[in-house]
């Protein structure tokens, strides 16, 4: 026994209504894809991660002088040594990942996550899951149509 969600006698009926409903859903799962790159929300967070003994040549060449630094990611760098944690919407501010200071190395932990609760970002992964779900019934209904043996 299948089940399904969608009771429908004409779906039972027609094959190519169990097609187009499939054919659907598999359009919505793939359309949302897209559409979630484009609007979803990221946020961004700088932290104090370790101190560093040894660097590799890229991330020498990517180390900032603490002595080099503006007066905001001075105060930034600074509080984040001290704990502090920001968050950011998004990422005009340029803070450095490696910093040098009095001979130590830092390391800071530079990341991007998605915000999901900003509708830009969950919207479309419902919307996906809607299609997904709609192939799937079509999918089932076929199978019922078909029987216990496929034919």
């Amino acid at each position: 026994m299948v089940r399904s969600l969608l009771g429908s006698s004409l779906l039972q009926r027609y094959a190519t209504l169990r097609f187009g409903l499939m054919l659907l859903g598999v359009s919505i799962l793939l359309a949302s894809v897209p559409v979630w790159l484009g609007t979803a929300d990221f946020d961004y967070h700088y932290s104090f991660d370790r101190e560093r003994t040894e660097l590799s040549f890229e991330e020498q060449t990517q180390t900032a002088p603490y002595r080099q630094l503006t007066g905001e990611t001075e105060q930034r760098v600074d509080a984040a040594l001290d704990g502090k944690t920001y968050n950011f919407e998004d990422d005009t501010v340029e803070l450095p990942e490696f910093v040098r200071r009095d001979g130590t190395t830092y390391e800071f932990d530079a990341r991007r996550t998605v915000d999901w609760t900003n509708p830009g970002s969950f919207v479309p992964v419902v919307v996906g899951l809607v299609g997904l779900w709609l192939a799937i019934e079509a999918v089932q209904h076929e199978r019922q149509h078909l029987g216990p043996y496929g034919h």
